[in-house]
Order: structure tokens, then sequence, then C-alpha cells
């Protein structure tokens, strides 16, 4: 395969300067509207590597050769498609992808792609004190969209979308017992959606179709287990948006959600209490509604104030057996949310919102399976009602610098992200500033971050503070540096009784890191001479400390023929918690670089 690429390049790069010729040709006559182009990167990477396990979980670049891009355009007016565009990336490394699109302006637009990605993990842990697990997968996604214009104003999506999960495992069931499982999972996806206006209305409707599969097993002397999971979902999303008159704007959505689930399979474990095959047998069923309300009211050329509110509506049940059977579990959950905020617009480059939000949320749950000794409230009888102050403001108070500011002041629940029953506040700061330096840009970002779970009472804070600079000397038009630092800092916390050896009432996870990055470039050094160099650093503390390092520098000569790169890279990890852990390797790679 690898000679056969070879001689495809050798020949392709040996014709192209007939290909220039031609396509020249083409271009100069009048007549004729055809344009193409596009590039092609063959190369060759070398690698020396120390610590392969914990390398191919962190970087994952290993040895060989690589198409890094091949790249197609050709634009059209005239034919039934003016454009046809094919990109790919990566292959022959572990993240590889592509994207297809063939379009006529103001009549259709196909769009296809495809994204593959390899995940390993194999750490040295020791299994008396951890949940030793290992794998090695690999995840493929691909989407097919083809977009219809039938008038200026109306649009109408079809498409497909698949996604998979295949490789192995190395699964902890108990003390001391690993076992190696096969990863078999897909799920599919079709939907079609439309936009249009409809008197007074913008109209939005989108039906979608889900298919789930879990086929994964585990063959071994200590364990048999062959799992067949299915799971159909239904969505329906309505929206519409209204001027009602000068005054007076409004929007309204309704999403209504149908999940069922279906559990068929057999474990065979030869240890008591267990005897000959235990069935896995099982269904769910799950319903959601969401209602949503906007209005939103001028109060005068400067204020604005906006009333929205949601209701959101969850119920599920669900049906275990095995050899001693589980009664069915009933879980049903209702949430109304109100927000009031008023929304001030002193100038044109100026804005400010603030207002209180409500949320009022009811939990039941009938013979949900619960560990008596997780803290928290009781999930079978939850009643939480949230209230505070909610804020954001956009200021750009010149052509050089602008704020963005949001926050949020209490723990509310959100339908659309929430997976267990977690509530989350948070405050966002984002400022840009072009400094008097001529192309001289600052950005500062800040977030913090808290989900909590009321069942649980799991907590997790996150603080995140980047700032960047990017350069761009008037002197060296040529000449680009940027820079950025991070400060992180993570703390979970989570009550729970574990009395196999010791009584833990509360864990805590408390890290913080520091990561430094930065790069320069310099293009046209010597006439198509040009170099980049660039790196990061990163530093994290207490339960997590790690040191790590990549620095990378490359060299390029651009031609009319070929371009040549040489790129050499160094990359490290210490771990200081486990030493066995970490990595060293040297990369150098040569690749050839042609654009047509």
């Amino acid at each position: 395969m690898k000679i056969a690429l070879l001689i495809f390049m050798a020949i392709f790069f040996h014709l192209m300067p007939l290909s220039e010729k031609v396509r020249s040709e083409e271009t100069v006559s009048p007549s004729s509207e055809f344009q193409w182009g596009g590039s092609v990167e063959l190369g060759y990477r070398f690698a020396d590597i120390e610590g392969r396990p914990r390398y191919k979980e962190v970087v994952n670049l290993m040895e060989g050769l690589r198409l890094f891009e091949l790249s197609f355009w050709a634009k059209n007016p005239t034919r039934w498609a003016d454009l046809f565009s094919l990109q790919t990336t990566g292959i022959g490394d572990p993240f590889p992808s592509s994207r297809l699109q063939i379009r006529k302006e103001k009549a259709f637009d196909l769009v296809a792609t495809y994204r593959e990605y390899k995940y390993f993990f194999d750490r040295s842990n020791d299994p008396f004190f951890s949940d030793d697990h290992d794998f090695d997968q690999k995840r493929r996604r691909g989407t097919l969209t083809l977009s219809i214009f039938p008038k200026e104003d109306v649009k109408l999506n079809l498409g497909y979308g698949y996604g998979d999960r295949r490789g192995n495992a190395l699964v902890p069931r108990a003390f001391l017992d690993l076992h190696e499982e096969d990863l078999k999972e897909r799920i599919n996806e079709y939907f079609i959606s439309a936009d249009f206006p409809a008197g007074n209305w913008d109209i939005h409707l989108k039906q979608t179709f889900w298919t789930f599969e879990n086929r994964n097993s585990i063959d071994d002397p200590i364990l048999f287990e062959k799992r067949k999971e299915e799971i159909d979902t239904y969505v329906s999303n309505v929206k519409g948006h209204s001027r009602l008159s000068e005054r007076w704007e409004l929007d309204v959505g309704y999403v209504f959600s149908h999940s069922e689930g279906r559990a068929h399979g057999v474990s065979i474990p030869p240890v008591p209490p267990f005897g000959g095959s235990v069935p896995l047998e099982g269904d769910f069923d799950s319903n959601l509604h969401i209602v949503e309300l906007g209005l939103s009211y001028l109060l005068s050329s400067r204020w604005i104030a906006h009333l929205d509110y949601r209701f959101h509506v969850e119920s599920k049940d669900g049906y275990s057996r095995s050899e001693v059977d589980l009664p069915s579990s009933d879980l049903s959950q209702i949430s109304h949310t109100a927000t009031f905020q008023l929304e001030y617009l002193p100038s044109a480059n100026l804005m400010v919102r603030a207002g209180y939000r409500f949320q009022y949320r009811d939990v039941d749950a009938d013979q949900g399976q619960r560990n008596p000794f997780d803290g928290g409230k009781d999930v079978e009888d939850t009643k939480i009602l949230s209230h505070g102050w909610v804020a954001s403001a956009e200021w750009k108070p010149s052509k050089v610098l602008s704020l963005f500011g949001e926050y949020q002041g209490a723990n509310f629940d959100n339908p659309y992200t929430r997976i267990s029953p977690e509530g989350e506040s948070l405050a966002k700061l984002r400022i840009k500033y072009d400094t008097p330096i001529p192309k001289l840009t600052l950005k500062a970002i800040a977030s913090w971050k808290r989900k909590r779970n009321p069942d649980q009472d799991f907590r997790v804070d996150v603080q995140d503070y980047t700032l960047t600079a990017l350069y761009r000397p008037a002197f060296a038009s040529d000449l680009s540096l940027d820079a950025s630092f991070t400060y992180e800092r993570i703390r979970d916390r989570k009550d729970v009784l574990n009395f196999s050896f010791f009584d833990f009432e509360r864990f805590v996870f408390d890290s913080n890191a520091l990561i430094y990055s930065g790069g320069i470039t310099y293009e046209k050094i010597y006439k198509g001479l040009g170099a980049r160099l660039n790196g990061v650093y990163a530093k994290t503390y207490k339960e997590n400390a790690q040191r790590y390092g990549d620095a990378i520098f490359s060299l390029w000569y651009k031609n009319k023929w070929v371009t040549p790169i040489l790129t050499f890279e160094r990359t490290y990890l210490s771990d200081h918690v486990n030493r066995k852990d970490s990595f060293s390797a040297h990369l150098v790679t040569f690749s050839l670089r042609k654009e047509f």
C-alpha cells in the first residue's frame, strides 16, 4: 500500500507542471469560466519514543508515511453545480477527517463529512487500590446533509448521521477481576427540517429519529457476557418568531422527545451466588415535553423588557428482570422556569441586560434503586426552589476594545444538556483590546462554573483564566508572534460512605494547572524560506501533579514547484504520582507540499 502510494505521488508531482500549463491555457480563453485548484502534502514521520503506552494516550503520533493534506476545488457558475470542494487531512494518523461539498447557489447545498478518532489508555495502576482499566478503541462519525432552497426565504434540510465505537476495553467487574470486552456500538440519526415564513411568523420545524445499538461482549475463562441493547428516540421541534407590532415580539417553542429501549443478553459468572446463565433483560420508556415562551416589549428607544418562561415535564419508567426480580421504577419531574430581564441600550456600542430568575422543580420516583450511603436529599421526593440574579453585558467603547460579561447566580437545571439532575452557576468575562501599538491585540477570558447534583451532594467548581497576545509588527509584515497563559483550578467534592476498608465521609479532588504557550513565525526570511517555533508547557499541582512540554520547530521553502517542509518536535510528560506513566519522544517529519 505504501509503495503504491509513493509511486502515485511521484507521478502526480511529475505531471503537475504539465497540469499547470493546461490550466493556464484554459483560463486564458475568455469563453471559459472554469476555475480549479487545490493542494497536497505527503510526508514521512520518524519517531523515537520512551513510555509508549502513555504517549499513545496523550499524543499518539507514530512513525510512518502520512498524507497530511489533500484538497481540491472547482468552480463553474454556468454548470448544474457551481462549486465542488474536497478536503482531506491526517490520513495515516489517529484523527483523519474529510469534507465534501457540492453546491449550486440559491438551489442546493450537499455536504458530507467524516471524522475518525483513536483513543488509547493503559496506565500502570495498582489493581489493589485503583479502578484499573484500559481501552484501545476507534470512534467514527459521519454526516450527510442536503439543503434545498425552493424559494429565497424557504430552506429544506435532509440529513443522516452515524457514529460507532469499535475496539476493546479492560473492564473491572470485581476485586482483582479484569475482563477483556469487545466494543461494538453504533448510533444512527435521521432528520428533516424546514425554515419558512407563514404570515407574520418565521417558522422552524425539525423531526429527528435516533437509533442506538450496543453489541458489547466479554468472552474469557472467568466471565461470558453478551449484550444486545437497542434504543429508539423520536424528537419533534417547533419554533416560531413573530413581530406582533412595533413594540411587541413573541418567540414560542415546543420540543417533544420519546425514547424506548430494550435489553436482551446473558451473563455466565462461575462464582456464587449465581449459577448457570443470568438473563440481562429489561425495557424502559421515556417522554419529555418542553414548552418555551418569550415576550419582548420595547419600553423606549433605550429600554426593552424581556419575559421568558419554560415548562419542562419528564417521565420515565422501566422494568428489569434477573434471577432476583426487581420492581418496576418510575421517575417524573416537573420544572417551571421564569426569567424577567431589562435590557438597556444607552448607545450603539453598549448593551446591558439584568434580571431575576425563578425555577421550581418537583422530582418524584417510585421503587428507585438508590445507594443508601450516598449523601444528599432523598431522590424519591425532592422539591427544589432556586432563584437568583442573571446578567450580561457587551461593550465596545472603541474600535480597539470590546468587553463581554455574563453571570448566573444560582443552580438552575437545563433540560437540553442535563443527563442527571444537576444544576449549575456560572460567570464569564471576555475582553479584547487592540492596543495603541499597531497590530498588537490582547485577549482575556475569565470563567467560573459550579455544577451541583442536589440528590448526591456532589459539587464541581472550575475556574479558568486565560490571557492571549497576538502581534504582527508593522515594520515586518512577514513576522508574527503569539503567546498565552492559562490558570485553571478544579475542585470536586462528593459525600459517600465506603466501608470496604476505611470510612470516608467526603471525597475531594483538588488540582490546579498553569499552561504557557507561544510561537513565532517568520515568512520570507530569504526568498521562499520560512520558519516557525512554537511550544507548550503545562504543570499541574496537588492531587494531579504532572509536567508536560512540547516544542516544535519547522522550516520550509516555498517555490513554484514543490515546497519541502522539515519539522522537529520534542515532547515529554512527567507523572510525579506514578513515574511509570511518563513518556519522552523525539519526532522528525519531512514532507512535500504542492499547490496547484
